[in-house]
């Protein structure tokens, strides 16, 4: 099933993201260190951190689309039937493909731009700029991607009167769902904690 396929690579590319900023919060804490105790800089951390967030952000953006991690506003959407509410997905749905689409058509100018002057980043390390713009743009087509075969797969479940399909790939999660899962992670955080010895 291709939801099933996006869902396994869009978390894969949720974890290389968030190791990559980690790994550049390493280089700043290791920076800081250098400079306050060795008075010596490693040179170009800043950029290289930039970068880190760019790209680790935007391969991210395609597990939080399919995770229901974004933040949405619901108040009347939580009001309106449950055909409303589809209706407003899809909607939704369709307006992040155009958004997300429109940026892909101009992150790959940008890159083709960098590609055919040979640009390179202003500090000492002199990084080509087509490196972390092509996986920028690489993280946004994959959410690109994730967005379109999901709105394919809730204009399927629409047309066919399914309003419920469509609210479990698209809708926002409701009250008592968010609630029930937040209850479970307290208490599995709390089963995980070593218990306290008696003195």
């Amino acid at each position: 099933m291709p939801l099933k396929t996006l869902r396994a690579v869009s978390r894969t590319m949720l974890i290389a993201g968030g190791l990559l900023i980690v790994a550049a919060c390493a280089l700043i804490v290791l920076e800081i260190v250098m400079r306050q105790i060795f008075k010596r800089s490693l040179g170009g951390v800043d950029e290289l951190a930039g970068f880190a967030l760019a790209v680790g952000s935007a391969w991210s953006f395609g597990a939080v689309l399919l995770d229901k991690g974004h933040v949405r506003i619901d108040t009347l959407y939580g009001q309106l039937p449950r055909a409303g509410r589809g209706l407003l997905d899809v909607v939704g749905l369709a307006a992040t493909v155009l958004f997300i689409g429109t940026l892909v058509y101009f992150a790959a100018e940008v890159l083709i731009t960098s590609i055919h002057f040979g640009a390179t980043s202003q500090s000492s390390l002199a990084i080509p700029k087509s490196v972390p713009q092509a996986l920028w743009l690489g993280g946004l087509a994959w959410f690109l991607l994730v967005a379109i075969v999901l709105l394919v797969a809730c204009l399927a479940a629409m047309l066919r009167g399914d309003w419920i399909k469509v609210g479990r790939l698209a809708g926002a999660p409701e009250l008592e769902t968010e609630l029930s899962a937040e209850l479970a992670d307290a208490r599995q955080r709390r089963s995980d904690e070593p218990e306290e010895v008696a003195s």
